[in-house]
């Protein structure tokens, strides 16, 4: 299978990881490109050395919510990672991988037979990093970064007090996209991290239909369209132009829509043809 590079210029470059600041210039994929652009994605993450509860709440989440047509993003890892991907893959969904290394090491080595399974069942597999860059756990949390740009919501597990998994927290807060954690146990180190969170804002669930419902209310809010939307769709109307006469029009600079050209197409308002005219889509 070739690895499929896909530059930030690139109309395959996923949305949702371009509105981003930090978003690489250049991503590797492997597989199924499309997912990138799924209409609900979750990211589900823990910790690596993860409790028989902790694999039991990650099976169910992922596999409930792979049942409604929800991407599960996470990083191969070992433990709530591997049990996110795989659920997903058993109930006929589909998931997404982002390491944190290149495609010539596979990490954890114990994982060879995910990456595989993944590919095998229309998923994808991506990273930042050219094919020889070897697996380095110091550069790891940077990765966190992109599973939580493809998220719409981030569903934390388990997760120690010191973790990675409260890196890509972190990032998500950033991002503006809702955080879930699972409840644990007050004395489990395990789940120290999950509590932790809860307590500064993450929302409480025991449910998998409390994330299905959050996506779908995230999805009714789009229909009320900010003003500034409108203002570009009554300019396009029914005739496509590209972002030099919609600035034109609008009498300001390039620089100062471009970021709500970017968010309208990623919420459907708007597409682009292939002549890179802007047109209307819902």
């Amino acid at each position: 299978m070739d690895i499929i590079e896909i530059d930030e210029n690139d109309e395959n470059y996923p949305i949702r990881l371009k509105i981003t600041k930090q978003h690489p210039k250049v991503i590797y994929a492997l597989g199924n490109i499309g997912l990138l652009e799924s209409k609900n994605t979750v990211g589900i993450v823990g910790s690596r050395d993860c409790s028989e509860y902790g694999r039991k709440v990650t099976d169910l989440f992922s596999s409930k919510l792979s049942r409604k047509g929800i991407c599960i993003v996470s990083g191969m890892a070992s433990g709530i990672d591997t049990h996110a991907h795989n659920k997903a893959i058993e109930n006929a969904g589909k998931t997404i991988a982002v390491l944190g290394n290149g495609f010539d090491y596979i990490y954890p080595p114990e994982n060879e037979w995910l990456f595989h399974k993944i590919l095998a069942n229309g998923g994808c597999i991506i990273t930042e990093n050219k094919k020889d860059v070897k697996p380095d756990l110091s550069k790891f949390p940077k990765r966190n970064r992109i599973i939580s740009a493809l998220s719409d919501a981030i569903l934390v597990v388990e997760a120690q007090y010191r973790s990675g998994t409260s890196v890509t927290v972190k990032y998500a807060k950033e991002y503006k996209k809702t955080v879930f954690a699972i409840p644990s146990n007050i004395d489990s180190t395990k789940g120290v991290g999950t509590n932790r969170m809860i307590a500064e804002g993450a929302l409480l669930t025991t449910k998998p239909e409390e994330i299905i419902d959050s996506l779908k209310n995230a999805e009714y809010s789009k229909e009320e369209i900010p003003n500034e939307y409108k203002n570009i769709l009554n300019i396009i109307n029914n005739n496509p132009m590209n972002i030099n006469k919609i600035a034109k029009k609008l009498c300001m600079k390039i620089q100062d829509i471009n970021a709500t050209i970017t968010m309208m197409e990623l919420e459907g308002y708007i597409i682009k043809n292939d002549k890179n005219e802007y047109q209307r889509g819902k």
